[in-house]
């Protein structure tokens, strides 16, 4: 199995790409990029003179889907972080803050960091969404394979083999005593008005491992186990094979045998966790194919790693936006402002002023309003302190007369809006220090004040300057897979 090591959001010339695949001849790259594009992980950009800074390479030209440039006029850009297989080929496609892995043949560090990232995804992934998966009708799973392999390998890693249990009933066995049963079908010894019992019936459960669908799960899990060694992912994803039993499907029943077998018992079995179970087999038998084939492509990753660093930033630094405001830890008993008080806020996302939009026969309806990535509020003996951050997926410079890949004057003002929503709330409670920051990623291993951004027509309103922050990420993924927080104060802001 090839391993191909892309970065995420880097220019690649068709001859580049090329390079990248030796062993395919032109028409069949043109192919290889018309699978990838179709997929959405793959997409073109026209060259223009000079260098695209990132806002050029954010707005994607998807005018050529299908058409592909072979004069090198355009740049193809992979929009993913995670996994590919495709045509046997494995893309391990790394984030973009990663640079210094372009030039290096050397690969290992980059495969080590890209194994932690994979982590990163694979928890984001469990904890924020919901596997859809169908044992009816024909609909088809919109989960890739891999992702439906990786999940049946973490339930069993979490919760063991799918079983069912039995309840037994004994005469004086040595379970529970089942008083219900005892009292209808036992005549009682009586001594005055108090019945004595010689003999109990007793309840007691045992699991049923010789099940059917125990032995559809051992399969299962064997052959994902197998697929995935197959194509070297096994040690990337840091998993464990799974291999309990020589058995094939076919040696138990059908493909439609086998999902009848399942879907009598999804009709029958109530614990959430069995249904989990029963409906990732059953969306794995559907999809019949193996991962491994020709024509065939597989992913396990997203076309949106911003969300996922929003959420690492979020929990490693403790995001109060949705704590009680009683128990934010303030230098007295909270206060609300006035122009609140109608609206009873609970946290301090509810602080937050929405936009009133008013008909004109006078009915007025609320809409959505601005919601801040993190905010934290920490005190410090007698200081406290109300820090709004916001996770920036940037790789942005700052040099002596340019700056490149900086977030856009949205950006910086809506930060800035964040901090007078809380304006009022800030005075009212004596918070004394107010500190605005944009977080973004790095492949360094110390935490780096890239600057500060300011806009003097909102500065005259009393706000603070944003300041600019590179977080380590490798360090950051420790703590969010660790579930450790790290203290505001690192920032140094």
């Amino acid at each position: 199995m090839k391993s191909v090591y892309i970065r995420e959001l880097r220019r690649y010339t068709k001859l580049e790409l090329s390079n990248l695949f030796p062993e395919i001849n032109s028409n069949q790259l043109t192919v290889f990029i018309r699978k990838l594009r179709a997929y959405g992980v793959l997409r073109s950009v026209k060259r223009v003179s000079g260098n695209l800074d990132l806002s050029e390479l954010v707005s994607l030209d998807k005018s050529l889907i299908d058409g592909i440039d072979d004069s090198n006029f355009s740049y193809y850009l992979f929009n993913y972080v995670g996994v590919i297989y495709i045509d046997g080929y494995l893309l391990c496609c790394y984030p973009k803050y990663l640079f210094a892995y372009d030039s290096i043949e050397d690969k290992s560090s980059c495969r080590n960091l890209l194994k932690q990232v994979l982590k990163v995804l694979h928890r984001y992934n469990t904890n924020s969404q919901s596997i859809q998966l169908y044992v009816e009708d024909d609909q088809s799973s919109p989960v890739s394979r891999m992702s439906m392999i990786i999940a049946l390998l973490d339930d069993y890693f979490q919760n063991g083999l799918y079983f069912n249990t039995q309840n037994i009933h004994e005469l004086n066995g040595d379970g529970e005593i089942n008083w219900n049963r005892t009292i209808n079908f036992i005549h009682p010894l009586w001594q005055e008005e108090d019945p004595y019992y010689l003999n109990f019936w007793t309840r007691r459960n045992t699991i049923d491992d010789k099940s059917f669908i125990q032995r559809i799960h051992e399969c299962l899990l064997t052959i994902c186990s197998r697929e995935l060694e197959e194509i070297s992912l096994l040690d990337l994803l840091d998993i464990n094979g799974v291999y309990l039993t020589e058995l094939s499907l076919s040696d138990l029943g059908t493909r439609d045998y086998l999902l009848y077998r399942i879907t009598n018992e999804l009709n029958l079995e109530f614990n959430s966790r069995k249904q989990y179970v029963l409906k990732l087999m059953a969306a794995l038998l559907k999809d019949s194919s193996s991962m491994i084939g020709a024509d065939n492509i597989d992913l396990f990753g997203t076309t949106s790693f911003n969300l996922v660093w929003e959420t690492v930033c979020a929990e490693v630094f403790d995001n109060k936006l949705t704590n009680l405001l009683s128990d934010l830890p303030l230098l007295s008993t909270v206060k609300i402002p006035p122009n609140m008080l109608a609206v009873k806020p609970r946290t301090l996302k509810d602080l937050i002023e929405h936009p009133m939009w008013t008909s004109k026969d006078g009915t007025t309806v609320f809409s959505d309003t601005l919601k801040p990535d993190l905010i934290s509020v920490e005190r410090n003996e007698n200081v406290c302190s109300f820090v709004i951050l916001d996770a920036k997926y940037y790789t942005m410079s700052i040099e002596s007369n340019k700056v490149e890949g900086q977030p856009g004057v949205g950006d910086v003002t809506k930060q800035y809006l964040y901090q007078l929503a809380y304006k009022d709330f800030i005075e009212i409670n004596g918070i004394e220090e107010v500190k605005n920051c944009f977080l973004m990623p790095t492949e360094k291993d110390e935490i780096v004040s890239v600057g500060n951004v300011q806009m003097e027509i909102l500065g005259k309103l009393g706000l603070e300057k944003i300041q600019v922050r590179e977080l380590p990420a490798a360090r950051m993924f420790e703590c969010y897979l660790q579930r450790r927080k790290m203290p505001i104060s690192v920032l140094n802001l």
